[in-house]
């Protein structure tokens, strides 16, 4: 019975110690997966991160869906929505980018591609300054990011 007793503390003692939590802003780091939490559900333990670097320069929706097709682990193309959620925190996120030497580049004028159809032609993009959205011609040239779920 003591054994028992000491083997159930002991499994206990390890779930607690597993069970990480995260909040708005914290470095996820899990298994190799890297990057910003920027949407948590209630009790911490899921959310979506963004990734801690993004490609460099801009590119068309075309080029970014391409991009966004040779993702791994997980990783994908923002919706409209999470763009949204990512620009209501973006000073948070892009504080913790600074401190791993990366940023958001929410003080410029760079607008992101979501997955988010405007319409046949175009797709929703969002501006990190801003907050701005609009719909944007498929050949037009953005910047994209890649998020996961966690």
């Amino acid at each position: 019975m003591k054994k028992l007793l000491v083997l159930i503390a002991a499994l206990f003692a390890v779930s607690t110690l597993s069970a990480q939590t995260y909040k708005v802003g914290d470095l996820y780091d899990v298994d190799g997966k890297k990057g910003v939490v920027f949407e948590v559900s209630e009790d911490g333990n899921h959310g979506t991160i963004i990734a801690l670097t993004q490609p460099e320069g801009i590119m068309t929706w075309y080029k970014a869906m391409e991009y966004g097709s040779q993702l791994k682990d997980g990783w994908y193309i923002p919706s409209h929505k999470e763009l949204l959620a990512l620009f209501s925190v973006r000073e948070v996120v892009d504080e913790k980018l600074q401190e791993v030497g990366e940023k958001l580049s929410y003080h410029d004028w760079k607008f992101y591609w979501s997955t988010t159809e405007f319409n046949e032609k175009c797709m929703w993009i969002v501006c990190m300054k801003t907050g701005s959205t609009c719909g944007s011609y498929k050949k037009s040239p953005f910047h994209v990011r890649a998020v996961s779920k966690f």
